[in-house]
């Protein structure tokens, strides 16, 4: 029955992420079931036959006899607390239809195990007059459920200190008989044997002496050798008694969960609410990054080694970096999207405005393709205050270090920018970055191989293969007056790259990479094995690119159906060639961009996933794909 239980825990993550309440949770997640019931319903996911083939792995679990208890119209929500400064714990709330199907259901499921397990303990399901709870002995999780609403709930174990639950339960602490001695007091050494019981040593004291005096009292004290007597330790009985107490401490959180599901539903169950959520969303969730520093810092130790065992950075340590993070995601019948909204705290907010609002260098227009490419990335930022702003939020973070006091880290800071020159450097690179796949090519390849005769003596054989190679072209600003030309002209000197009309040609780069070229025009720099591909028209591609980039510091696309297309036609992909064909007619492409305005100290990041099909929810054409593809 385990299993069945964790695929119904499985359905219901499926459809959700994670999302927190900043004073309450630090995630929280929720399926808006109203928002996506009129999209499409749960029995289309289910009668899919890529859900069929998984439910029908086993013969015995039907995964509708778990959802037939959901009202999809309603919120499924995940939420819970992983940091070590409360109580590590999941919930997952599930709305019902009847609170009588789900006792039946559980008691069919438990008959079922009773008959196939011997000597199993089988739970029993316990009734109270406003709700029910099932607990199995195998589980760690408890069930709980009243007319409305089914949770699975867990109190999970911290993970390096028991006293993480000090705010849940008293964890019993070792008793110690010995009086605590405080440094500097004098301990007589007789005391300090007779109270500590110590064994007694055999020593015997050899002292050197002249013949004519007189031989001391030879002092030997006479004690058990352990060396010489078989010392018989009993790891068998410590190692139950470390497992007893693990069972104890699993016990012991049981019992608190279960009191925990009292306190939930004895005086009416109310359903946990965020005002992260967005209602409008299919699924919308948030994580508190600053729990999520915490949880991994406590797991990992990985920040204490790097702040040299330094003291726990501090909610206030966190707080001058990023504070949470949304995601919001929409079905719909011709794309999927998802919306990343980063909340920076105030000081980083007033850098990254900054940080993104930089206006492209327009030189770089005159390298743009005349026709739209498989894929592009434009990334566009202000290079000049990160390394402004680098020493300021670095003194932020090792703020109250042991070794690196706040007065201390303002010289090491003030020290960096008087020897960096912040503007002169970021001359070196502006911040604006684009890339352009435009095709992939096919060419033969010859190279020389070894083989032996029929007298076995080796033989040199000159060989052809086919191969492809992406067809790009990269493009970044430089500003400083002298560094490009000066390293291109070394490279030239050193044989690396010859310089012919208006371009250098990068040596022996036509094996692997094409026949690759490196412009430098101004303050633009250009490399490509696709020279052809680009001039000085101003293209509708370039046109459209001009308005996006306009709005955002960062834009992208990627055509997932002339991609495809183009690879299967280039390499001999066998059976998958239809796989992979199937999947071009199934979706178009894949675009992305980030917006240079921040409200609220929020940054926002779009990514879309355009279908070829409007007739039916992308969920069900992905389920289509995947149904394809396993066959």
């Amino acid at each position: 029955m385990k299993k069945q239980l964790h695929v119904l825990l499985l359905l219901a993550s499926t459809f959700v992420f994670g999302q927190l309440t900043p004073n309450e949770f630090d995630y929280f997640v929720q399926f808006n079931g109203s928002q996506f019931s009129k999209k499409v319903s749960l029995d289309e996911i289910l009668n899919h036959d890529a859900i069929k083939k998984i439910s029908n792995t086993k013969k015995d679990f039907n995964i509708k006899d778990y959802t037939s208890l959901i009202r999809m119209d309603k919120d499924i929500i995940i939420h819970g607390n992983f940091s070590s400064d409360s109580i590590p714990f999941y919930q997952i709330t599930i709305p019902i239809k009847n609170r009588e199907e789900v006792k039946a259901l559980l008691t069919k499921k438990k008959e079922e195990e009773k008959l196939t397990l011997k000597d199993s303990i089988i739970d029993e399901i316990i009734d109270y007059e406003s709700y029910s709870v099932y607990n199995n002995s195998k589980d760690q999780f408890s069930i709980a459920w009243n007319n409305d609403y089914l949770i699975f709930i867990e109190f999970i174990k911290p993970i390096l200190r028991n006293e993480s639950y000090s705010n849940l339960y008293t964890i019993p602490q070792p008793i110690y008989d010995e009086e605590i001695i405080e440094i500097g007091e004098p301990v007589e050494e007789a005391e300090y044997a007779e109270e500590y019981n110590e064994t007694e040593y055999v020593e015997e004291v050899v002292v050197e002496s002249n013949e004519n005096e007189e031989q001391p009292v030879e002092w030997a004290v006479e004690v058990e050798d352990e060396s010489s007597e078989d010392y018989d330790y009993n790891y068998e009985e410590e190692n139950n008694e470390y497992l007893q107490q693990v069972e104890e401490e699993k016990l012991k959180r049981k019992e608190k969960q279960n009191e925990h599901i009292d306190f939930l539903f004895n005086n009416g169950f109310i359903i946990p609410t965020s005002d992260k959520i967005n209602l409008k969303a299919d699924v919308s969730a948030w994580v508190n990054y600053q729990s999520v520093f915490n949880s991994i810092k406590d797991f990992s130790g990985i920040v204490k080694s790097m702040m040299g065992g330094s003291r726990n950075l501090s909610s206030d340590d966190i707080d001058s970096f990023i504070k949470g993070v949304n995601f919001n995601m929409y079905f719909e019948n011709k794309n999927a999207r998802i919306e990343q909204i980063i909340e920076y705290s105030k000081p980083l907010a007033t850098v990254m405005t900054k940080v993104i609002n930089r206006k492209i260098n327009k030189n770089t227009f005159k390298y743009f393709p005349s026709q739209t490419p498989l894929a592009y990335m434009s990334y566009h930022i202000n290079s000049e205050e990160i390394l402004t702003n680098f020493p300021s939020i670095t003194a932020q973070m090792y703020n109250d270090n042991r070794f690196f006091k706040k007065e201390d880290m303002e010289i090491v800071t003030d020290l960096i920018s008087t020897m960096l020159d912040e503007k002169a450097i970021a001359t070196l690179f502006d911040g604006d970055f684009t890339v352009f796949l435009h095709d992939i090519s096919q060419y033969d390849y010859t190279y020389k191989s070894y083989e032996y005769d029929e007298n076995y003596e080796e033989i040199e054989v000159e060989k052809t293969d086919k191969r492809t190679t992406p067809i790009f072209t990269f493009l970044f600003t430089s500003t400083h007056k002298t560094m490009g030309n000066k390293l291109l002209d070394l490279a030239e000197r050193k044989g690396v790259l010859a310089k012919e009309n208006g371009f250098y040609k990068v040596n022996g780069s036509e094996k692997e990479a094409g026949d690759l070229k490196i412009i430098k025009d101004g303050d633009v720099v250009v490399i490509t094995n696709g020279l052809s591909f680009l001039n000085n028209s101003n293209s509708n591609f370039t046109s459209n690119f001009k308005k996006q980039i306009k709005n955002n510091y960062m834009y992208g696309n990627l055509n997932l159906k002339d991609l495809i297309v183009k690879y299967a036609s280039k390499e001999n992909l066998g059976k998958d060639a239809t796989k992979m064909i199937k999947m071009s007619e199934q979706f178009e492409k894949i675009d992305f961009k980030s917006s240079k305005k921040m409200e609220n100290n929020k940054l926002q990041f779009e990514m879309s996933l355009h279908s070829s099909s409007s007739d039916k929810n992308i969920i069900l054409q992905t389920l289509d794909l995947v149904s394809f593809l396993n066959n």
